[in-house]
């Protein structure tokens, strides 16, 4: 395995754990909207259903990742916002046209998992990174 295969790797592990951990997090968020109308529910579950929808097309860890109990905050939206960039990054430097499509396919869904998540999050929490 050479080095940019081995961080190609490592950039998708990263990102479909934190995916995983987004759509646990959004559904917190959205039985919590169910008490509280401050958070948007249906938005919060887009977000799941989007993180979700993300990790089909990356490959998944190992057992479960270390951080399942992040809560849904505007810092998950940023490393959201930033495994996109770099999954289509990694996309640009694909040879194979399979490979190519499914990292543009999980940015774009990631994409859509930290919109989803930043309109489910009450505005008074502040600007996202």
């Amino acid at each position: 395995m050479n080095p940019n295969s081995a961080t190609a790797e490592g950039v998708e592990l990263a990102a479909a754990a934190v995916l995983r951990n987004t759509a646990v997090a959004a559904h917190a968020l959205a039985d919590l909207a169910v008490r509280d109308d401050r958070y948007d529910q249906l938005a919060a579950l887009a977000a799941a259903s989007y993180a979700t929808e993300a990790t089909i097309y990356l490959p998944l860890p190992d057992g479960v990742p270390g951080d399942l109990g992040r809560a849904a905050d505007h810092d998950l939206v940023g490393r959201l916002t930033a495994l996109a960039d770099a999954l289509d990054s990694l996309a640009r430097t694909s040879d194979d046209v399979q490979q190519l499509r499914d990292r543009h396919t999980a940015a774009l869904h990631t994409r859509d998992a930290a919109t989803a998540l930043r309109n489910a999050l009450p505005v008074d929490q502040g600007p996202v990174g």
